[in-house]
Protein backbone atom coordinates (compact mmCIF):
# COMPACT_ATOMS: atom_id res chain seq x y z
CA UNK A 1 0.00 0.00 0.00
CA UNK A 2 3.18 2.38 0.80
CA UNK A 3 4.32 1.25 -2.38
CA UNK A 4 1.34 2.65 -4.58
CA UNK A 5 0.78 5.57 -2.44
CA UNK A 6 4.57 6.33 -3.01
CA UNK A 7 3.96 5.72 -7.19
CA UNK A 8 0.89 8.19 -7.07
CA UNK A 9 2.58 10.74 -5.09
CA UNK A 10 5.60 11.02 -7.59
CA UNK A 11 2.89 10.55 -10.59
CA UNK A 12 1.53 14.22 -9.27
CA UNK A 13 3.78 16.43 -10.73
CA UNK A 14 3.83 14.44 -14.31
CA UNK A 15 0.00 14.37 -13.80
CA UNK A 16 -0.50 18.12 -13.38
CA UNK A 17 2.45 19.39 -16.13
CA UNK A 18 0.36 17.60 -18.42
CA UNK A 19 -3.04 18.72 -17.50
CA UNK A 20 -2.09 22.25 -17.30
CA UNK A 21 0.34 21.66 -21.11
CA UNK A 22 -3.72 20.44 -22.37
CA UNK A 23 -5.06 23.19 -20.55
CA UNK A 24 -3.12 25.47 -22.60
CA UNK A 25 -3.60 23.95 -25.93
CA UNK A 26 -7.47 24.06 -25.18
CA UNK A 27 -6.85 27.82 -24.82
CA UNK A 28 -4.75 28.51 -27.83
CA UNK A 29 -7.07 26.18 -30.08
CA UNK A 30 -9.80 27.73 -28.86
CA UNK A 31 -8.69 31.26 -30.03
CA UNK A 32 -8.34 29.69 -33.78
CA UNK A 33 -11.94 28.76 -33.96
CA UNK A 34 -14.98 30.57 -34.92
CA UNK A 35 -16.99 31.51 -31.88
CA UNK A 36 -20.42 29.85 -31.37
CA UNK A 37 -23.26 32.03 -33.14
CA UNK A 38 -25.69 32.37 -30.75
CA UNK A 39 -23.47 32.73 -27.44
CA UNK A 40 -22.27 36.20 -28.94
CA UNK A 41 -25.62 37.34 -29.92
CA UNK A 42 -26.14 36.60 -25.63
CA UNK A 43 -22.69 37.66 -24.80
CA UNK A 44 -23.14 41.41 -26.63
CA UNK A 45 -26.77 42.01 -24.44
CA UNK A 46 -24.06 43.11 -21.64
CA UNK A 47 -20.36 43.49 -22.56
CA UNK A 48 -19.10 45.85 -24.70
CA UNK A 49 -16.93 44.47 -27.77
CA UNK A 50 -13.55 46.24 -26.45
CA UNK A 51 -13.98 43.46 -23.45
CA UNK A 52 -14.93 40.88 -25.78
CA UNK A 53 -11.85 41.57 -28.18
CA UNK A 54 -9.01 41.74 -25.51
CA UNK A 55 -10.57 38.71 -23.32
CA UNK A 56 -9.85 37.11 -26.90
CA UNK A 57 -6.47 37.87 -26.95
CA UNK A 58 -5.73 37.38 -23.29
CA UNK A 59 -7.06 34.02 -23.37
CA UNK A 60 -4.33 32.80 -26.13
CA UNK A 61 -1.85 34.69 -24.45
CA UNK A 62 -2.70 32.95 -21.24
CA UNK A 63 -2.57 29.47 -22.92
CA UNK A 64 0.92 30.39 -24.27
CA UNK A 65 2.24 31.26 -20.55
CA UNK A 66 0.19 27.67 -19.43
CA UNK A 67 2.35 25.90 -21.94
CA UNK A 68 5.91 27.57 -20.40
CA UNK A 69 4.54 27.03 -16.75
CA UNK A 70 3.94 23.31 -17.10
CA UNK A 71 7.87 22.34 -17.38
CA UNK A 72 7.84 24.11 -14.23
CA UNK A 73 5.49 21.58 -12.66
CA UNK A 74 7.48 18.65 -14.72
CA UNK A 75 10.06 20.22 -12.26
CA UNK A 76 8.37 20.21 -9.07
CA UNK A 77 8.94 24.16 -8.75
CA UNK A 78 5.97 25.51 -6.07
CA UNK A 79 6.53 29.10 -7.78
CA UNK A 80 5.07 27.27 -11.10
CA UNK A 81 2.34 25.92 -9.02
CA UNK A 82 1.31 28.71 -7.99
CA UNK A 83 1.09 31.30 -11.86
CA UNK A 84 -0.24 28.22 -13.07
CA UNK A 85 -3.29 28.35 -10.87
CA UNK A 86 -3.59 32.12 -11.09
CA UNK A 87 -3.14 31.47 -14.97
CA UNK A 88 -6.11 28.82 -14.89
CA UNK A 89 -8.53 30.67 -13.16
CA UNK A 90 -7.92 33.85 -15.16
CA UNK A 91 -8.29 31.61 -18.10
CA UNK A 92 -11.83 30.66 -17.15
CA UNK A 93 -12.71 34.41 -17.07
CA UNK A 94 -11.27 34.72 -20.17
CA UNK A 95 -12.64 32.44 -21.87
CA UNK A 96 -16.29 33.56 -20.53
CA UNK A 97 -15.83 37.03 -21.67
CA UNK A 98 -14.73 36.22 -24.51
CA UNK A 99 -17.76 34.04 -26.15
CA UNK A 100 -19.35 32.17 -23.01
CA UNK A 101 -17.30 29.10 -23.53
CA UNK A 102 -18.33 27.67 -20.63
CA UNK A 103 -16.96 24.25 -21.65
CA UNK A 104 -12.82 26.00 -21.49
CA UNK A 105 -13.99 27.66 -18.21
CA UNK A 106 -14.79 24.80 -16.86
CA UNK A 107 -12.04 22.51 -17.46
CA UNK A 108 -9.42 25.84 -16.92
CA UNK A 109 -11.09 25.73 -13.24
CA UNK A 110 -10.92 21.96 -13.08
CA UNK A 111 -7.34 21.84 -13.39
CA UNK A 112 -6.75 24.73 -11.28
CA UNK A 113 -8.54 22.69 -8.02
CA UNK A 114 -6.35 19.75 -9.00
CA UNK A 115 -3.58 21.91 -8.66
CA UNK A 116 -4.49 23.33 -5.12
CA UNK A 117 -5.11 20.19 -3.87
CA UNK A 118 -1.43 19.04 -4.31
CA UNK A 119 0.89 21.79 -3.25
CA UNK A 120 2.76 19.12 -1.13
CA UNK A 121 3.90 17.54 -4.63
CA UNK A 122 5.92 21.10 -5.51
CA UNK A 123 8.06 22.01 -3.16
CA UNK A 124 11.42 22.97 -4.95
CA UNK A 125 11.56 26.81 -3.91
CA UNK A 126 13.99 29.27 -5.29
CA UNK A 127 16.79 31.04 -4.12
CA UNK A 128 15.05 34.02 -3.92
CA UNK A 129 11.38 34.80 -3.64
CA UNK A 130 9.79 35.40 -7.06
CA UNK A 131 12.53 34.36 -8.99
CA UNK A 132 11.25 34.00 -12.52
CA UNK A 133 14.32 32.83 -14.12
CA UNK A 134 13.88 29.10 -13.04
CA UNK A 135 10.89 29.34 -15.28
CA UNK A 136 13.05 30.08 -18.78
CA UNK A 137 12.31 26.98 -21.55
CA UNK A 138 15.33 25.15 -22.35
CA UNK A 139 15.67 24.83 -26.29
CA UNK A 140 14.04 21.19 -26.18
CA UNK A 141 10.72 22.91 -24.93
CA UNK A 142 11.23 25.93 -26.86
CA UNK A 143 10.65 23.54 -30.02
CA UNK A 144 7.95 21.75 -28.21
CA UNK A 145 6.11 25.16 -28.11
CA UNK A 146 7.29 26.48 -31.54
CA UNK A 147 5.57 23.12 -32.68
CA UNK A 148 2.18 23.99 -31.20
CA UNK A 149 2.52 27.57 -32.13
CA UNK A 150 2.54 26.27 -36.48
CA UNK A 151 0.39 24.07 -35.64
CA UNK A 152 -2.28 26.49 -34.51
CA UNK A 153 -1.75 28.27 -37.35
CA UNK A 154 -2.39 25.41 -39.61
CA UNK A 155 -5.67 25.34 -37.45
CA UNK A 156 -6.53 28.32 -38.16
CA UNK A 157 -5.68 29.07 -41.82
CA UNK A 158 -7.81 25.78 -42.37
CA UNK A 159 -11.12 27.29 -40.14
CA UNK A 160 -10.98 30.19 -41.80
CA UNK A 161 -9.80 28.99 -45.63
CA UNK A 162 -12.74 30.44 -47.41
CA UNK A 163 -12.14 33.86 -45.63
CA UNK A 164 -10.78 36.70 -49.00
CA UNK A 165 -7.78 37.87 -46.54
CA UNK A 166 -7.16 41.47 -47.19
CA UNK A 167 -5.11 43.85 -44.98
CA UNK A 168 -8.04 45.55 -43.57
CA UNK A 169 -8.98 42.72 -42.06
CA UNK A 170 -6.19 43.19 -39.23
CA UNK A 171 -8.61 46.61 -38.36
CA UNK A 172 -12.00 45.00 -38.19
CA UNK A 173 -13.50 44.81 -34.70
CA UNK A 174 -16.75 43.33 -34.53
CA UNK A 175 -18.91 40.47 -32.73
CA UNK A 176 -18.96 38.44 -36.18
CA UNK A 177 -15.10 39.43 -36.87
CA UNK A 178 -13.70 35.65 -35.89
CA UNK A 179 -11.01 35.80 -38.87
CA UNK A 180 -9.63 39.21 -37.80
CA UNK A 181 -9.53 38.14 -34.37
CA UNK A 182 -7.88 34.85 -35.12
CA UNK A 183 -5.42 37.52 -37.38
CA UNK A 184 -4.68 39.61 -34.62
CA UNK A 185 -4.20 36.52 -31.77
CA UNK A 186 -1.74 34.80 -33.53
CA UNK A 187 0.72 37.87 -34.51
CA UNK A 188 0.35 38.46 -30.71
CA UNK A 189 0.97 34.84 -29.89
CA UNK A 190 3.80 34.84 -32.80
CA UNK A 191 5.32 37.89 -31.41
CA UNK A 192 5.11 36.62 -27.74
CA UNK A 193 6.60 33.64 -28.55
CA UNK A 194 9.48 34.55 -30.13
CA UNK A 195 10.19 37.04 -27.58
CA UNK A 196 10.30 34.67 -24.80
CA UNK A 197 12.04 32.37 -27.09
CA UNK A 198 14.90 35.14 -27.46
CA UNK A 199 14.60 35.72 -23.55
CA UNK A 200 15.54 31.99 -23.06
CA UNK A 201 18.58 31.86 -25.53
CA UNK A 202 19.93 34.86 -24.90
CA UNK A 203 19.82 34.46 -20.82
CA UNK A 204 20.27 30.66 -20.03
CA UNK A 205 21.51 29.78 -17.23
CA UNK A 206 25.16 29.84 -16.67
CA UNK A 207 26.83 28.52 -13.66
CA UNK A 208 29.66 31.15 -12.11
CA UNK A 209 33.22 30.35 -12.34
CA UNK A 210 33.97 31.11 -8.51
CA UNK A 211 36.35 29.29 -7.02
CA UNK A 212 35.66 25.97 -5.50
CA UNK A 213 34.79 26.42 -1.58
CA UNK A 214 37.87 26.41 0.80
CA UNK A 215 38.52 22.07 1.99
CA UNK A 216 36.95 21.25 5.20
CA UNK A 217 39.47 21.08 7.87
CA UNK A 218 37.40 17.56 8.10
CA UNK A 219 38.20 16.48 5.56
CA UNK A 220 41.81 16.75 5.57
CA UNK A 221 41.38 14.23 8.62
CA UNK A 222 39.58 12.19 7.17
CA UNK A 223 41.23 11.59 3.99
CA UNK A 224 44.77 11.09 6.38
CA UNK A 225 42.37 8.04 7.49
CA UNK A 226 41.38 6.60 4.21
CA UNK A 227 42.59 3.53 3.12
CA UNK A 228 41.54 4.05 -0.78
CA UNK A 229 44.03 6.60 -2.26
CA UNK A 230 41.36 7.87 -4.43
CA UNK A 231 40.19 9.98 -1.34
CA UNK A 232 43.25 12.32 -2.03
CA UNK A 233 41.42 13.91 -5.24
CA UNK A 234 39.60 15.65 -2.83
CA UNK A 235 42.35 18.10 -2.21
CA UNK A 236 42.79 19.27 -5.82
CA UNK A 237 40.71 22.09 -4.88
CA UNK A 238 37.68 21.85 -7.73
CA UNK A 239 35.08 20.19 -6.06
CA UNK A 240 32.66 20.84 -3.19
CA UNK A 241 32.06 18.94 0.27
CA UNK A 242 28.64 18.07 1.90
CA UNK A 243 29.92 17.02 5.84
CA UNK A 244 28.40 15.10 7.66
CA UNK A 245 26.67 16.67 10.95
CA UNK A 246 29.36 14.54 13.38
CA UNK A 247 32.18 15.67 10.73
CA UNK A 248 33.26 11.77 9.95
CA UNK A 249 32.51 11.20 6.39
CA UNK A 250 31.98 13.43 3.42
CA UNK A 251 31.02 13.44 0.46
CA UNK A 252 32.74 15.89 -2.70
CA UNK A 253 31.34 16.39 -6.00
CA UNK A 254 30.97 18.77 -8.86
CA UNK A 255 27.84 20.37 -10.43
CA UNK A 256 27.95 20.21 -14.55
CA UNK A 257 24.37 21.07 -16.98
CA UNK A 258 21.21 19.44 -14.29
CA UNK A 259 23.94 16.63 -12.72
CA UNK A 260 25.86 17.02 -9.88
CA UNK A 261 28.40 14.46 -9.98
CA UNK A 262 29.99 12.74 -6.78
CA UNK A 263 33.79 11.62 -7.32
CA UNK A 264 34.19 8.04 -5.73
CA UNK A 265 32.17 7.10 -2.47
CA UNK A 266 31.67 8.81 0.65
CA UNK A 267 35.05 9.26 2.92
CA UNK A 268 34.95 8.64 6.23
CA UNK A 269 32.28 6.35 9.03
CA UNK A 270 30.30 4.10 6.80
CA UNK A 271 27.34 4.86 8.53
CA UNK A 272 27.82 8.67 8.48
CA UNK A 273 28.25 8.05 4.46
CA UNK A 274 25.58 6.18 3.48
CA UNK A 275 23.34 9.13 5.34
CA UNK A 276 24.84 11.85 3.19
CA UNK A 277 24.56 10.03 0.18
CA UNK A 278 20.64 10.13 0.97
CA UNK A 279 21.17 13.86 2.42
CA UNK A 280 23.04 14.58 -0.86
CA UNK A 281 20.35 13.38 -3.45
CA UNK A 282 17.96 15.58 -1.15
CA UNK A 283 19.98 17.97 -2.14
CA UNK A 284 20.08 17.86 -5.84
CA UNK A 285 15.88 16.62 -5.91
CA UNK A 286 15.61 19.91 -4.37
CA UNK A 287 17.85 21.70 -6.79
CA UNK A 288 15.88 20.42 -9.61
CA UNK A 289 19.06 18.41 -10.64
CA UNK A 290 20.31 14.91 -11.19
CA UNK A 291 22.20 12.79 -8.90
CA UNK A 292 25.15 10.89 -10.26
CA UNK A 293 27.63 8.99 -8.19
CA UNK A 294 30.70 8.18 -10.55
CA UNK A 295 34.15 6.13 -9.65
CA UNK A 296 32.16 4.29 -6.94
CA UNK A 297 32.88 0.70 -6.01
CA UNK A 298 30.73 -2.58 -5.10
CA UNK A 299 30.89 -2.16 -1.45
CA UNK A 300 27.72 0.85 -1.89
CA UNK A 301 26.00 -0.80 -4.92
CA UNK A 302 22.95 -1.71 -2.83
CA UNK A 303 22.52 2.22 -1.21
CA UNK A 304 22.30 3.37 -4.93
CA UNK A 305 20.43 0.76 -5.85
CA UNK A 306 17.78 2.12 -3.36
CA UNK A 307 17.62 5.36 -4.36
CA UNK A 308 16.52 3.97 -7.45
CA UNK A 309 19.65 4.86 -9.80
CA UNK A 310 20.90 2.70 -12.55
CA UNK A 311 24.08 1.03 -12.18
CA UNK A 312 26.81 1.02 -15.23
CA UNK A 313 30.09 -0.22 -14.90
CA UNK A 314 32.05 2.66 -16.76
CA UNK A 315 35.87 0.85 -16.42
CA UNK A 316 38.18 -1.33 -14.17
CA UNK A 317 40.85 -0.20 -11.75
CA UNK A 318 44.35 -2.02 -12.47
CA UNK A 319 46.32 -2.84 -9.10
CA UNK A 320 49.25 -4.50 -8.48
CA UNK A 321 49.68 -7.36 -5.82
CA UNK A 322 52.45 -6.21 -4.03
CA UNK A 323 53.20 -9.36 -1.88
CA UNK A 324 53.47 -11.47 -4.97
CA UNK A 325 56.29 -8.67 -6.28
CA UNK A 326 60.10 -8.97 -6.72
CA UNK A 327 61.66 -7.23 -9.44
CA UNK A 328 64.07 -10.25 -9.78
CA UNK A 329 61.13 -12.52 -10.58
CA UNK A 330 61.41 -13.63 -14.70
CA UNK A 331 57.63 -12.36 -14.67
CA UNK A 332 58.71 -8.14 -14.18
CA UNK A 333 61.64 -9.14 -16.66
CA UNK A 334 60.85 -5.96 -18.81
CA UNK A 335 60.11 -3.89 -15.97
CA UNK A 336 63.82 -5.12 -14.71
CA UNK A 337 65.10 -4.66 -18.03
CA UNK A 338 63.65 -0.75 -18.14
CA UNK A 339 64.94 -0.22 -14.86
CA UNK A 340 68.83 -0.56 -15.94
CA UNK A 341 68.50 0.28 -19.10
CA UNK A 342 67.42 3.80 -17.45
CA UNK A 343 70.69 3.18 -14.79
CA UNK A 344 72.96 3.57 -17.89
CA UNK A 345 71.08 6.26 -19.50
CA UNK A 346 72.11 8.38 -16.32
CA UNK A 347 68.41 8.58 -15.16
CA UNK A 348 68.30 8.77 -11.18
CA UNK A 349 65.20 8.39 -8.78
CA UNK A 350 64.12 10.50 -5.83
CA UNK A 351 61.12 10.58 -3.72
CA UNK A 352 60.74 14.20 -2.80
CA UNK A 353 59.22 15.06 0.20
CA UNK A 354 56.40 17.41 0.27
CA UNK A 355 57.94 20.09 2.40
CA UNK A 356 60.85 20.63 -0.29
CA UNK A 357 58.58 20.58 -3.32
CA UNK A 358 58.15 24.30 -3.26
CA UNK A 359 61.54 24.52 -4.54
CA UNK A 360 61.30 22.49 -7.18
CA UNK A 361 58.03 23.69 -9.05
CA UNK A 362 60.06 25.41 -11.82
CA UNK A 363 61.22 22.35 -12.73
CA UNK A 364 58.21 20.50 -12.62
CA UNK A 365 56.22 23.25 -14.53
CA UNK A 366 58.62 23.02 -17.45
CA UNK A 367 58.81 19.36 -17.75
CA UNK A 368 54.73 19.47 -17.77
CA UNK A 369 54.73 22.48 -20.47
CA UNK A 370 56.85 20.09 -22.47
CA UNK A 371 54.46 16.76 -22.01
CA UNK A 372 51.62 19.21 -22.37
CA UNK A 373 52.56 20.26 -25.87
CA UNK A 374 52.74 17.11 -27.46
CA UNK A 375 49.09 16.87 -26.14
CA UNK A 376 45.37 17.15 -27.41
CA UNK A 377 43.18 19.88 -25.77
CA UNK A 378 43.92 21.31 -22.65
CA UNK A 379 44.19 19.05 -19.29
CA UNK A 380 41.52 17.20 -17.60
CA UNK A 381 39.78 17.52 -14.17
CA UNK A 382 37.34 16.18 -11.27
CA UNK A 383 39.01 12.97 -11.39
CA UNK A 384 42.48 13.44 -12.02
CA UNK A 385 45.04 15.41 -10.86
CA UNK A 386 45.90 18.64 -13.44
CA UNK A 387 49.39 20.87 -12.48
CA UNK A 388 48.73 23.26 -9.71
CA UNK A 389 51.54 24.07 -7.75
CA UNK A 390 48.87 24.31 -4.55
CA UNK A 391 47.92 20.92 -5.52
CA UNK A 392 51.75 19.37 -5.95
CA UNK A 393 52.93 20.94 -2.53
CA UNK A 394 50.21 18.99 -0.41
CA UNK A 395 51.99 15.50 -1.66
CA UNK A 396 55.92 13.88 -1.66
CA UNK A 397 56.95 13.86 -5.29
CA UNK A 398 58.73 10.38 -7.51
CA UNK A 399 61.17 12.79 -9.50
CA UNK A 400 63.29 11.30 -12.31
CA UNK A 401 66.85 13.37 -12.76
CA UNK A 402 69.32 13.13 -16.09
CA UNK A 403 71.99 15.43 -15.65
CA UNK A 404 70.38 16.86 -12.15
CA UNK A 405 67.38 18.04 -14.44
CA UNK A 406 64.43 16.88 -13.54
CA UNK A 407 62.49 14.95 -16.91
CA UNK A 408 60.17 13.04 -15.08
CA UNK A 409 57.98 13.17 -11.91
CA UNK A 410 54.86 11.72 -10.17
CA UNK A 411 52.65 12.95 -6.79
CA UNK A 412 51.96 10.39 -5.01
CA UNK A 413 48.56 9.35 -3.46
CA UNK A 414 48.77 7.21 -0.25
CA UNK A 415 46.59 5.50 1.23
CA UNK A 416 45.59 5.18 5.30
CA UNK A 417 47.74 2.03 6.85
CA UNK A 418 50.19 1.62 4.18
CA UNK A 419 46.98 -0.37 2.36
CA UNK A 420 47.91 1.31 -1.47
CA UNK A 421 50.19 3.88 -2.81
CA UNK A 422 49.27 5.39 -6.42
CA UNK A 423 50.77 7.94 -8.49
CA UNK A 424 48.33 11.02 -9.87
CA UNK A 425 49.76 13.11 -12.23
CA UNK A 426 52.60 11.83 -14.16
CA UNK A 427 54.47 13.54 -16.54
CA UNK A 428 57.50 13.21 -18.45
CA UNK A 429 60.23 15.42 -21.14
CA UNK A 430 59.65 13.59 -24.42
CA UNK A 431 62.52 12.46 -26.54
CA UNK A 432 64.85 11.65 -23.67
CA UNK A 433 64.22 8.04 -23.10
CA UNK A 434 62.19 5.61 -24.37
CA UNK A 435 61.81 3.07 -21.33
CA UNK A 436 61.13 6.82 -19.13
CA UNK A 437 57.45 5.40 -17.69
CA UNK A 438 58.42 2.00 -17.84
CA UNK A 439 61.58 3.03 -15.75
CA UNK A 440 59.32 5.13 -13.18
CA UNK A 441 56.98 2.40 -12.64
CA UNK A 442 59.54 0.04 -12.00
CA UNK A 443 60.97 2.02 -9.22
CA UNK A 444 57.70 3.37 -8.51
CA UNK A 445 56.48 0.00 -7.64
CA UNK A 446 59.63 -1.23 -6.17
CA UNK A 447 59.84 1.72 -3.40
CA UNK A 448 56.03 0.73 -2.56
CA UNK A 449 56.76 -2.99 -1.49
CA UNK A 450 60.29 -2.13 0.03
CA UNK A 451 57.38 0.69 2.50
CA UNK A 452 55.55 -1.91 3.06
CA UNK A 453 52.38 -1.19 1.38
CA UNK A 454 49.94 -3.71 0.06
CA UNK A 455 48.62 -2.66 -3.20
CA UNK A 456 49.90 -0.25 -6.00
CA UNK A 457 47.13 1.28 -7.46
CA UNK A 458 47.55 2.12 -11.78
CA UNK A 459 44.15 4.14 -11.56
CA UNK A 460 41.17 3.46 -13.24
CA UNK A 461 40.54 2.37 -16.96
CA UNK A 462 37.81 3.64 -18.87
CA UNK A 463 35.46 1.08 -20.46
CA UNK A 464 37.22 -1.76 -19.95
CA UNK A 465 35.97 -5.35 -19.04
CA UNK A 466 32.31 -4.34 -20.04
CA UNK A 467 30.68 -7.37 -21.67
CA UNK A 468 29.98 -7.38 -25.55
CA UNK A 469 27.64 -10.97 -25.31
CA UNK A 470 24.39 -10.31 -27.06
CA UNK A 471 21.96 -10.85 -23.89
CA UNK A 472 24.21 -8.10 -21.92
CA UNK A 473 22.91 -4.83 -21.65
CA UNK A 474 22.61 -1.65 -24.13
CA UNK A 475 24.95 0.36 -22.02
CA UNK A 476 27.83 -2.46 -22.09
CA UNK A 477 27.12 -3.41 -25.64
CA UNK A 478 27.90 0.41 -26.29
CA UNK A 479 30.76 1.05 -24.30
CA UNK A 480 32.59 -2.16 -26.02
CA UNK A 481 31.98 -0.80 -29.41
CA UNK A 482 33.57 2.48 -27.88
CA UNK A 483 36.47 0.74 -26.11
CA UNK A 484 36.94 -1.20 -29.31
CA UNK A 485 36.63 1.21 -32.19
CA UNK A 486 37.34 4.98 -30.70
CA UNK A 487 40.88 4.68 -31.02
CA UNK A 488 41.45 7.67 -32.39
CA UNK A 489 40.02 9.55 -29.82
CA UNK A 490 41.20 8.08 -26.76
CA UNK A 491 43.86 5.02 -27.00
CA UNK A 492 41.19 2.86 -24.42
CA UNK A 493 43.01 -0.66 -25.35
CA UNK A 494 46.37 0.67 -25.65
CA UNK A 495 45.88 2.13 -21.94
CA UNK A 496 44.60 -1.52 -20.57
CA UNK A 497 47.20 -3.44 -22.45
CA UNK A 498 50.12 -1.62 -20.92
CA UNK A 499 48.61 -1.60 -17.62
CA UNK A 500 47.95 -5.63 -18.12
CA UNK A 501 52.20 -6.02 -18.68
CA UNK A 502 52.03 -5.15 -14.59
CA UNK A 503 49.98 -8.06 -13.95
CA UNK A 504 47.34 -6.39 -11.98
CA UNK A 505 44.22 -7.35 -10.39
CA UNK A 506 41.51 -5.67 -11.87
CA UNK A 507 38.23 -4.56 -9.99
CA UNK A 508 35.18 -3.13 -11.81
CA UNK A 509 34.11 0.59 -11.11
CA UNK A 510 30.67 1.93 -11.41
CA UNK A 511 28.19 4.95 -12.23
CA UNK A 512 25.08 5.59 -11.12
CA UNK A 513 22.75 8.16 -11.98
CA UNK A 514 18.89 7.69 -13.36
CA UNK A 515 18.48 5.69 -16.16
CA UNK A 516 15.99 6.57 -19.53
CA UNK A 517 16.59 9.18 -21.98
CA UNK A 518 18.97 11.33 -19.51
CA UNK A 519 21.09 9.17 -19.40
CA UNK A 520 22.71 10.38 -22.63
CA UNK A 521 23.41 14.28 -20.69
CA UNK A 522 24.63 12.35 -17.60
CA UNK A 523 27.19 11.06 -19.68
CA UNK A 524 27.80 14.56 -21.38
CA UNK A 525 27.82 16.35 -18.06
CA UNK A 526 30.17 13.72 -16.92
CA UNK A 527 32.42 14.47 -19.57
CA UNK A 528 32.49 18.24 -19.16
CA UNK A 529 32.96 18.18 -15.90
CA UNK A 530 35.96 16.24 -16.46
CA UNK A 531 36.78 18.57 -19.87
CA UNK A 532 36.62 21.97 -18.21
CA UNK A 533 33.54 22.76 -19.97
CA UNK A 534 31.33 21.40 -22.72
CA UNK A 535 33.12 23.31 -25.67
CA UNK A 536 36.47 21.41 -24.41
CA UNK A 537 34.67 17.93 -25.13
CA UNK A 538 36.00 17.18 -28.44
CA UNK A 539 39.44 19.03 -28.03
Amino acid sequence: MAMSVGAVVDAVPLVAATLTFLGGLVLLISGTEPAVHGRLILLRTFLPLPFAEASHLLASLTGLLLLIVARGLLGRMAIARTIAIVLLVAGAAFSVLKALDWEDAGTMLVIAAILGASGSAFYRRAERQADWSQLRPTPGWLTLMAIVVAVLVFLGLYAFQNVGYRSDLWWEFSWHGNASRFMRTTLAVAIVAAAIALDALINRPRRSKAAAPAIPEAAHTLIGGCRSAQANIALLGDKQFMMSDSQDAFIMYGIAGRSWITMGDPVGDPDAGRDLIWRFAERVDRAGARPVFYAVDGAWLSTYLDLGLSILKVGEVARVDLAQFSLASPRWAELRRADRRASKEGISFEIVAKANVHALLAELRAVSDAWLAGKAGREKGFSLGFFDEAYLEQFDLAVMRKNDVAVAFANLWRGADRSELSPDLMRYQPNVSKVMMDALFARLITYAADEGYRWFNLGATPLAGLSSHPLASTWNRFGTFVYRYAEGVYNFEGLRAYKQKFHPVWTPQYLACPSGPSMLSVLFDLAALMSGGPLHILG
